[in-house]
C-alpha cells in the first residue's frame, strides 16, 4: 500500500491535461524550425504520441508519423523520412541511438526494452525527411527530452457508464451576465454558419474574485465581493485564449494568436510584459511555483516564461521546458488520456508518488481539471458518446473514488477548450453558458479533513 500525502488546501490550477486538449488522445506535431523553409517544401511536420505513464516490467514502443512539407516547385526529391529516437534511461548520463523502423502502416516506430523502460527514460527523436533537412522533437533535445514514468502501482477508478441528465445542480451561482458589450454584459461573437464564441476563460484569485477574460470586448472583467464589475481594457488579437493569476495579483493573457503572447497585468490593468512564445500554438497557462507556465506545441510540453521584466527568450523557454506541471514541494501532475482510459500521476523527479487509472464503458474526452486536494487529487473529466456528454467530477484519495457527481456541460457558447473549470480551496467553479448569457456556478468539494 502506497504510503499517504496530503496537500495543502491552495488554488493550484493545474487545469486540464497535460496531452490532451479537445481531442481525447495525445498527439502532438513538430514542424522544422525554419518555418519560411518549411513553407517552401522543408521538413513538413512529424507528428508523435508522448507515452508519458508505461506499464512499469514491459517494452514501451514509441512511433512517429511524418506529414510532408509540400514541394514549392515540382517535381522534386521524394519525402522519404527516417531517423532515429535517442534514448536515456534513468541512472545514465547519454542518449543512445535507437534506429526508427518502418511499420505496415507506414508509421516510423522503435521498442524501448524493458530493461532500459524499467526506472523510466527521457527521449528525443532526429528526423530526417529525405530531401536534406531534420527536425527535432522536442525541439530542445537532450536539454529538454520527453520523458516515460513507469507505472508499478495504481489505484483503478470504475467510472461505470455514464448516466446522462442526472447532473448535480450548482450550490449556487456567484455572478451571471447577459450577452452584451455594456458594464452588465459580455461579448459573444456570433453569426451565420460560425460558431457562437463566449469569454474565453476565467481564473479565482487568491482573496476569491473572479477574472473574466471577455476577449470578444477586448477586456478583462474583474469580480469582487460586493463590488459592481470592474473593466479593464487589454489587447487581445486571438479568437480565443486564457488566463491565470498569480499569488501577488498579477494577471496572465494567453494570447493565442498567430503569433502567441502571455501578456502580464497588474491587478489595476496596468500592462507589465509581454512574451513571445516559443512554439506555434499554446492552449493554457497555469500558475507554478516559478511563475507562469504555458502548455505548447509541438513539443506538448510546459513552457516557463520566467520573471516579468523581462520574460524568458523563446530559447530558454525550449530549454527549461518540462513534460510533468510543477504545483510545488518538487511535485508534479501527468495526465495522460485516451477515449477509453485516463492515467493520473504525481511524480517526484523520476519516481511516481501516485497514480490512478479511470476505467469505464462510456468513452472518455478531455481531462478538464486535475487538481491537487488533500491526500489525492480533484479530477474532471468529459464522458460522451454520440448524443450527449456531461463532466464527471471526481475526488480520488489514496486508494480511489471518494467522492463523484455530474455536472452539465452548460456550454452554448465555446470558450477555450480546458479553461471551463477552477478549484479554489474546497469550491469547485464552473464558466457555464445559455442563450441567455454565461454565469459561473459553484460546487462543494469535501472530504479534506
Amino acid at each position: 500500500m502506497k504510503k499517504k500525502w496530503r496537500w495543502p488546501l491552495v488554488g493550484f490550477v493545474l487545469g486540464a491535461l497535460v496531452g490532451a486538449t479537445v481531442l481525447t488522445v495525445n498527439v502532438v506535431g513538430a514542424s522544422s524550425p525554419d518555418s519560411a523553409a518549411a513553407r517552401a517544401g522543408g521538413f513538413g511536420e512529424i507528428l508523435h504520441t508522448p507515452v508519458l505513464l508505461a506499464r512499469a516490467g514491459r517494452p514501451v514502443e514509441l512511433s512517429y508519423d511524418v506529414v510532408c512539407g509540400a514541394l514549392k516547385d515540382a517535381p522534386g526529391p521524394h519525402c522519404s523520412p527516417s531517423g532515429s529516437v535517442y534514448v536515456r534511461p534513468v541512472g545514465q548520463s547519454t542518449f543512445a541511438p535507437l534506429a526508427l523502423e518502418r511499420e505496415p502502416d507506414g508509421l516510423l516506430s522503435a521498442v524501448v526494452s524493458a530493461t532500459d523502460a524499467r526506472m523510466g527514460f527521457d527521449y528525443y527523436v532526429v528526423m530526417d525527411n529525405g530531401r536534406g533537412r531534420t527536425a527535432t522533437l522536442p525541439e530542445a533535445g537532450a536539454d529538454a527530452p520527453q520523458h516515460v514514468w513507469p507505472l508499478a502501482d495504481w489505484a483503478t477508478v470504475d467510472v461505470g457508464v455514464a448516466r446522462f441528465g442526472r447532473s448535480r445542480a450548482p450550490s449556487s451561482v456567484l455572478r451571471a451576465f447577459s450577452w452584451g458589450r455594456g458594464d452588465a454584459a459580455i461579448g459573444l461573437d456570433s453569426g451565420r454558419e460560425q460558431s457562437r464564441i463566449g469569454p474565453s476563460a476565467f481564473d479565482v484569485a487568491p482573496d476569491g474574485s473572479i477574472v473574466l477574460l471577455d476577449q470578444v470586448n477586448h477586456r478583462l472583467v474583474v469580480l469582487r465581493r460586493g463590488a459592481s464589475p470592474a473593466h479593464i481594457p487589454i489587447e487581445f488579437t486571438g479568437g480565443e485564449g486564457d488566463l491565470a493569476m498569480g499569488a501577488d495579483g498579477t494577471i496572465y493573457v494567453l494570447d493565442s494568436s498567430t503569433k502567441p503572447m502571455l501578456r502580464a497585468f497588474t491587478a489595476a490593468g496596468q500592462p507589465i510584459s509581454a512574451a513571445r512564445l516559443a512554439e506555434p500554438t499554446a492552449d493554457m497557462v497555469r500558475i507554478g511555483p516559478g511563475g507562469p507556465l504555458v502548455h505548447a506545441y509541438p513539443s506538448e510540453m510546459w513552457l516557463p516564461t520566467g520573471p516579468d521584466r523581462p520574460p524568458f527568450s523563446p530559447g530558454r523557454q525550449l530549454e527549461s521546458a518540462h513534460v510533468a506541471r510543477s504545483v510545488g514541494w518538487g511535485l508534479g501532475v501527468v495526465v495522460h488520456a485516451s477515449p477509453s482510459e485516463v492515467k493520473l500521476a504525481i511524480v517526484h523527479g523520476n519516481r511516481v508518488e501516485h497514480a490512478w487509472v479511470l476505467r469505464g464503458e462510456t468513452s472518455f474526452g478531455e481531462v478538464q481539471l486535475a487538481e491537487p486536494y488533500g491526500d489525492g487529487m480533484v479530477v474532471v473529466v468529459r464522458l460522451w458518446d454520440e448524443k450527449h456528454a456531461e463532466f464527471r467530477v471526481l475526488r480520488l484519495g489514496a486508494e480511489g473514488v471518494e467522492q463523484s457527481f455530474d455536472v452539465a456541460p452548460a456550454e452554448w457558447a465555446e470558450s477555450a477548450s480546458l479553461s471551463r473549470f477552477r478549484l479554489h480551496g474546497s469550491t469547485l467553479y464552473q464558466l457555464r453558458s445559455d442563450p441567455s448569457g454565461i454565469a459561473i456556478a459553484k460546487f462543494a468539494i469535501g472530504g479534506t479533513t
